[in-house]
């Protein structure tokens, strides 16, 4: 009875770890691979700290996300293409470029295109005694070609590109090298920002101002403020498949190990740690735009203390005269 009771709590144990996975995804699955259950440690248990800006620092700070669609979208895919000649390869390349464009006419007209040329490069013959030179000028003759180009394509719908990977497919053009978004009106959305923290900035203040009994109008203000965009190109994060041995062996036979599936997943800013986000909800990757501004107030310096009028001295001159007092008691001014 006791075993049947182990093999029910496990089993249910089991069962409690793959229903949490799947609300959570596999991508932070910290659990070592031989254990089926790991308690999260105190660090990982503890919530984010409230920041708190230390007391007596009068400095107001406002941050914003902005989650913004993209208008239209640059896909670049690149090929290779060789052979025996000049005129053999651009043939073969550019035959594939009329039937994309036709492809491109028939199923999406408004997408744009554009051939990049990269390289054009001779091929020569590694082994020695195959290696061949012109008679006449005495450069070695190429054996093959090689032609790269880049093919660009702008749109406005995203569901466009399952398109252009099909048709670059079709016509053996398998590397998508990047996907680039593009806002139109950018400026639009810095404005929006700007007047959303002013607001939000003027609010913050009041408040401080009515809770401390300070208008704050014997402080002088310092103002700073800064954008920074980030693209869903730089926000892609490599993911490792967690489980990779088999499920089921025998004992006379080794466990097979598979090689891990590697790949990506779009990880975009959290809404997290800011005064307000425009456009929380996010479907597909998004522009996003960050704007703080930050006030400090400091005091006035004080008023230079007025000192007294300096009052002028005015030296007298002393002049010395003398004089010659006689027995007989007469007096005589002496001209020395």
């Amino acid at each position: 009875m006791l075993i049947k009771n182990t093999l029910v709590a496990i089993t249910c144990l089991f069962l409690t770890i793959q229903l949490n996975a799947q609300v959570k995804g596999n991508y932070d699955y910290r659990a070592d691979a031989n254990i089926f259950y790991q308690l999260p440690t105190r660090a990982q248990q503890a919530a984010p700290r409230i920041p708190l800006r230390p007391l007596g620092d009068l400095t107001f700070s406002i941050k914003g996300l902005y989650n913004a669609t993209a208008d239209s979208y640059l896909a670049i895919f690149t090929t290779t293409q060789v052979g025996i000649n000049q005129k053999e390869t651009n043939d073969l390349l550019r035959t594939k470029m009329e039937a994309i464009r036709k492809s491109l006419k028939e199923q999406s007209p408004e997408t744009k295109m554009y051939v990049d040329m990269i390289s054009f490069m001779p091929l020569y013959e590694v082994v020695k005694e195959k290696r061949r030179f012109s008679k006449t000028t005495y450069n070695e003759i190429p054996m093959g070609f090689e032609l790269k180009k880049n093919l660009h394509f702008k749109y406005s719908d995203p569901a466009v590109l399952e398109a252009l990977v099909a048709i670059c497919s079709e016509n053996e053009i398998y590397d998508l090298v990047k996907v680039d978004y593009f806002i139109e009106d950018m400026d639009k959305k810095r404005a929006e920002l700007i007047a959303k923290s002013e607001i939000a900035l003027k609010k913050k203040m009041a408040r401080y101002g009515a809770l401390m009994g300070n208008d704050f109008t014997d402080k002088n203000r310092i103002l700073a403020d800064g954008f920074a965009v980030h693209y869903p190109l730089e926000q892609y994060k490599t993911y490792t498949a967690y489980c990779s041995n088999a499920l089921s062996f025998s004992k006379t036979e080794n466990v097979k190990t598979y090689q891990k599936v590697s790949s990506q997943f779009y990880m975009p800013l959290a809404n997290r740690g800011y005064d307000f986000v425009i456009n929380t909800s996010i479907l597909e990757p998004v522009v996003q735009v960050e704007y703080e501004i930050q006030l400090r107030l400091v005091d006035k310096p004080l008023a230079p203390v007025q000192s007294a009028p300096v009052q002028e001295i005015i030296k007298t001159k002393i002049v010395k005269e003398v004089y010659f007092v006689s027995p007989e008691g007469k007096i005589n001014k002496l001209n020395l």
